[in-house]
């Protein structure tokens, strides 16, 4: 390793750790009085899930260099521990606070969408890994400019449709299934299209700009989906099968066709 991939190594760990422990130290200290801790242990879960999931990229997709050496390998996966770790603080900006939502409140509803959130930030890293580059960099730049269009569909969703207030307000789990849904899918998309070999940044951005496009048709998908689905007077809490997990897999199975249909990277 190069001094400055040890250094990356370095402030990695460090925020991993720190974002991490305050993931799974903060709830133990926070008063939930005569509240029941729902959704508490799906976000107990779902990291080491979407560690799992990214260690298997690199395992099987990063540059070769990355495959046959364990120090590269520990590198980006805490890299990528710490890249979640650190967006993930940024879904207040959205509408969602997993502390204020989840723990606090005790929003299972609010737990499914976090629990998207988690899965789709780590795709959206995972992309930018897949393929042959020349450092870190390259991952870093191919990781922000996925996550950076997660949130953009996340913020276009949520101005067409206000689905944070059916997840938050409403606490409506079919509404946290969809939008859990509409992440790992937008991941999916996004991570797909920041994925390859290292060409140039320009090269990089114009293959983003080709691919990424069925997020758009996704975002339209979602924000008609929420407005039909989101909770009434007459049905305060719609049917979770038919307005959450079917809407949802609808979603992840749209953008897994994309992944298909652009072909896979896997084998490389």
């Amino acid at each position: 390793m190069s001094d400055d991939e040890v250094g990356v190594l370095i402030v990695s760990l460090i925020v991993a750790v720190v974002s991490w422990g305050a993931w799974y130290i903060t709830p133990m200290f926070v008063r939930r009085v005569g509240r029941r801790t729902r959704g508490r242990r799906l976000l107990q879960l779902t990291p080491l899930v979407a560690a799992a999931l990214l260690l298997a990229v690199l395992r099987y997709a990063a540059s070769y260099d990355v495959r046959e050496d364990s120090a590269y390998l520990v590198l980006y996966l805490l890299l990528g521990a710490a890249w979640v770790g650190v967006s993930i603080r940024w879904l207040a900006v959205v509408g969602i606070s997993t502390r204020d939502d989840v723990v606090e409140r005790a929003n299972g509803s609010a737990s499914l969408a976090v629990a998207g959130a988690i899965i789709g930030i780590t795709l959206a890293y995972a992309g930018g890994n897949i393929g042959d580059g020349p450092g870190w960099w390259v991952v870093v730049f191919c990781a922000a400019l996925a996550t950076l269009a997660l949130f953009a569909a996340w913020m276009l969703l949520e101005l067409a449709s206000g689905v944070s207030d059916s997840v938050t307000v409403d606490r409506d789990p079919s509404a946290g299934l969809r939008l859990g849904g509409f992440l790992v899918a937008s991941g999916l998309i996004l991570g797909r299209s920041v994925a390859g070999d290292w060409v140039s940044v320009d090269a990089t951005v114009h293959d983003f700009a080709v691919t990424a496009w069925p997020v758009v048709v996704l975002v339209v998908v979602a924000a008609i989906v929420e407005r039909a689905a989101r909770p009434t007077p007459e049905t305060p809490r719609p049917a979770l099968v038919t307005y959450g997990l079917a809407p949802a897999l609808l979603y992840v199975a749209g953008a897994a066709y994309q992944v298909m249909r652009l072909g896979s990277l896997l084998s490389r």
